[in-house]
Order: C-alpha cells, then sequence, then structure tokens
C-alpha cells in the first residue's frame, strides 16, 4: 500500500504542470498582498502594541491607558475610535433581520417561517453576546471591516480556491490517467492492479491537503508578517468594529459559537481544508465514473455551473425554500466562506450550516467514491 502510495505521489510531483500551477498561486497570492499598505501596517502594529499592554477590552481604564501611550497619528485614530465604546449587543433586536428577510422572501411561507425560526434563536446568542460583552473587544478597532474582509474574503477565499483546483487536477489526473493513456486494461488484469484505483483516490486526497497547507503556510504566513496581529488573537470576532453585509444591509458580526480572532481562522482554515477535499473526492468519483480525465473535468464544471445556476433560478423563481436548501451545495458554501460561523442571512438556513453543509457534502461525496469503486472493480472483474 505505501509503495503504491509513494509511486502515485510521484507521478504528480514529478508533473512540471503541478509546480508552475502552484507557483501561479503563490505569485497571484503574492499580487493580492501588495495591496497591504505601509499606512496598514503602522496602524496595525500600533494597535496590536496597545493590546499587548492594555488587553483587548475597551473600556474606561483602556482609554486612559491609550491616552497616556506616546502620540502618534495611528494613536489618536484609535483614541477617537474607542471614545465613549458601549456594549451595542444590549439593544440588538434580531427581529429586525427577522423582519428584513421576510419582506424580500414574502410569498414563500414556509422559508419565512424558517428564517423566523432560525433568527428566534440567534436572539439567544445575542443575549449571550451582550452578557459577555463581545462588542466591547478591540479587535483592530476603526481597520476591522477591511482587514477582516480583506483576510477572510478575499485571502483566505483565494487559497482555498487554489486549494480546491490542486486536489481536483490531482484525482482527475491520477483516477483518468489511465483512460487517456490506454492502460487501465492492463491495470484491471490483475487483483493488484484493480485495487490501484482506491489508492489513487487517497493519493490525490493526500496531496490536495499537503498542497493546501503549503498554500496556507506560505500565503498566511507573508501576510502575518506584513501585519502585526500579536496582541490581537484574543479579541472577539463579533467586536462591534466587525460586520457583515448581505443586500446593503448592515448588521453585527453574529457567531453560532463564542470565537477569538484566532479561533475564528483556525476553524475557517479547517472547513476549507475539508471543502477542497470535498471537491476532490467528487473529481476522483467522476474520474473513476468515466475513467478519463478530461470527461471528468467537464463533469466538474457542468456541477459547479449548474449549483450556482440553479439558486440563482430559485431565487428569481421566488421558490425561497428551494434556495435554502440548495446553500447546502459545496459552491454555495464556498460562496459563503467569508461568513461562515455566522447566521449567514439567506445563505444560511440552519445554524451552523456550513459546519452541517460539509459534513453533508463529505458523506456523499465520499459514499459516491466508494459506490464508484465498487462499481468499477464490479465491472472490470466481470
Amino acid at each position: 500500500m505505501r509503495r503504491l502510495l509513494a509511486y502515485e505521489w510521484g507521478k504528480l510531483f514529478h508533473l512540471p504542470a503541478l509546480w508552475v500551477f502552484l507557483g501561479l498561486c503563490l505569485a497571484f497570492n503574492g499580487l493580492l498582498l501588495g495591496s497591504v499598505t505601509p499606512g496598514d501596517q503602522a496602524f496595525f502594529h500600533q494597535t496590536s502594541q496597545a493590546a499587548e499592554t492594555l488587553g483587548v477590552r475597551v473600556g474606561a481604564d483602556f482609554v486612559a491607558g491609550l491616552s497616556q501611550l506616546p502620540q502618534t497619528e495611528e494613536r489618536d485614530l484609535l483614541l477617537q475610535a474607542v471614545a465613549g465604546l458601549e456594549n451595542t449587543f444590549k439593544a440588538y433586536d434580531t427581529d429586525e433581520l427577522a423582519n428584513f428577510y421576510q419582506s424580500v422572501i414574502e410569498g414563500d411561507l414556509l422559508a419565512q417561517r424558517w428564517l423566523a425560526w432560525k433568527y428566534d434563536l440567534l436572539q439567544g446568542r445575542v443575549e449571550h453576546l451582550a452578557d459577555t460583552g463581545a462588542a466591547l473587544d478591540l479587535y483592530a478597532g476603526p481597520a476591522t471591516h477591511g482587514s477582516h474582509q480583506f483576510l477572510f474574503n478575499t485571502l483566505i477565499r483565494a487559497v482555498v480556491t487554489e486549494g480546491i483546483l490542486a486536489g481536483v487536477l490531482s484525482a482527475i489526473c491520477l483516477t483518468g490517467c489511465e483512460g487517456v493513456w490506454r492502460t487501465g486494461g492492463q491495470l484491471c488484469a490483475t487483483r493488484t492492479g484493480r485495487r490501484l484505483w482506491r489508492v489513487k483516490l487517497l493519493a490525490a486526497l493526500g496531496v490536495d491537503l499537503l498542497l493546501y497547507a503549503l498554500l496556507v503556510l506560505a500565503t498566511l504566513g507573508a501576510y502575518f508578517l506584513l501585519l502585526d496581529y500579536g496582541g490581537l488573537w484574543a479579541s472577539s470576532v463579533s467586536s462591534q468594529f466587525n460586520y457583515y453585509s448581505e443586500m446593503f444591509y448592515i448588521r453585527p458580526y453574529l457567531t453560532w459559537g463564542d470565537f477569538t480572532v484566532g479561533q475564528y481562522l483556525a476553524a475557517t482554515l479547517a472547513g476549507g481544508g475539508a471543502l477542497t477535499a470535498v471537491f476532490t473526492l467528487l473529481a476522483g468519483a467522476l474520474g473513476l465514473l468515466t475513467g478519463h480525465a478530461y470527461a471528468a473535468a467537464i463533469g466538474v464544471v457542468l456541477f459547479c455551473t449548474l449549483s450556482v445556476g440553479a439558486a440563482s433560478g430559485l431565487a428569481t423563481a421566488g421558490w425561497w425554500t428551494a434556495y435554502l436548501l440548495a446553500n447546502f451545495l459545496p459552491v454555495n458554501l464556498w460562496l459563503s466562506l467569508s461568513a461562515w460561523f455566522t447566521e449567514m442571512g439567506l445563505y444560511g438556513a440552519v445554524p451552523w450550516q456550513e459546519t452541517a453543509g460539509l459534513a453533508v457534502s463529505l458523506a456523499l461525496t465520499g459514499g459516491a467514491a466508494l459506490w464508484a469503486l465498487g462499481r468499477f472493480h464490479r465491472k472490470d472483474v466481470a
């Protein structure tokens, strides 16, 4: 088994195209990082140093301590932003969100009741966040929303997308190459050869997760060298400086669990790794069923296109219940990545939507891959 895995990995790692792809991904991510300005770096350094010295919870002591720090443009901006900060969750009512979305999906009573139920549950989370004072955490002060969106909606989305592409390419290459080279019949003439297809799928998953980890380490390592998060990791991601906007409706960053910045980053990266595995298994199953790399690639593209098109068509037609269900599809989970673990607006039908969606997607694509392996063996043995 190990020898076969090493052989399949060797096939991939000896492909010049794989390293060219990895180099292009890193170059693209470098271009994204080029948008970080010296002003951003100076402000983050000042904010992080203030948090390390004074703590992440903003109060009278924090403001007094901040005013005693050496006067700089960045300190003055931060001092202006935190002066008079209040616990905004104490007065927040999720009925505002429920009423807004019920007006959007008017005509579909089931969908309206569904979202009303979700936002009724969310009110409990708001009350908990009010009790814990999460809104008073500093995060990155006035730079919070822009930096959070850049990190999670731009940079991590790019890394997850690149991991998905790496997994799909690895899976279709290994499971479909025998069809392209017309060597499938020779492999299936022996018991060991027939077992090789399972090894190919495991090898593709391993390469996918390895390349995803390399992209995460290289890209986020460079990002955190540019911006100093040292004192900010313990801040609540639900700080009032953070917010989420959908359909031009702005609301606090309401998560279903208590997340610090560090915990939220770790959870999002773990979910991103699971999403890359979903697409790798999907591509592997299609490669096993079609026996051809190009056909598997077309199948993945069609699946992604139809998923997005179906959700858009359902929303346009006003079939909101079906639209909410469509958002469990892997492609739609990818679209909502920057709002994972929050209430997610119309992207979320239930609490922890992304977690449930990833679990279901892993089960279905894993089952499809196992079914394809079994069907493949039965076909070849016959």
